[in-house]
């Protein structure tokens, strides 16, 4: 995966609300991820906000693409839109995922999901 410097940006988006945005990184298969991480600086040390991964898999493969949400909080039913959820291809479909450390699941997209999914 190749990850220039200047694609990677820290901001401070309001308060104590910061934003880091990654709009596009490229694998050698052709995929391409980008991923938005909201983090609110508090007392104890960083409280994480919301996500977004948008993982676009290569025109060959069967699926077009995955994407992994975290919502600032539950606006909806729960179970109806799980706070964490996943979409698979273009479906609308919420599909509970587990709340994960943003690092975990850059290496799970890395490791599992753009080599394994849609083959």
């Amino acid at each position: 995966m190749s990850l220039e410097n200047e694609l990677l940006e820290l901001a401070r988006v309001q308060g104590d609300l910061n934003q880091l945005d990654c709009p596009k990184a490229e694998f050698s298969s052709g995929a391409r991820l980008g991923f938005r991480v909201e983090l609110e600086a508090t007392q104890r040390g960083w409280l994480m906000m919301r996500f977004r991964f948008r993982l676009h898999l290569p025109p060959d493969r069967n699926i077009d693409m995955v994407r992994i949400h975290l919502n600032s909080e539950a606006s909806h039913d729960p179970l109806v839109v799980p706070r964490c959820h996943a979409h698979i291809g273009r479906s609308l479909a919420h599909i509970p995922f587990p709340i994960m450390d943003p690092r975990l699941i850059l290496h799970l997209i890395c490791e599992r999901l753009e080599p394994d999914f849609g083959v």
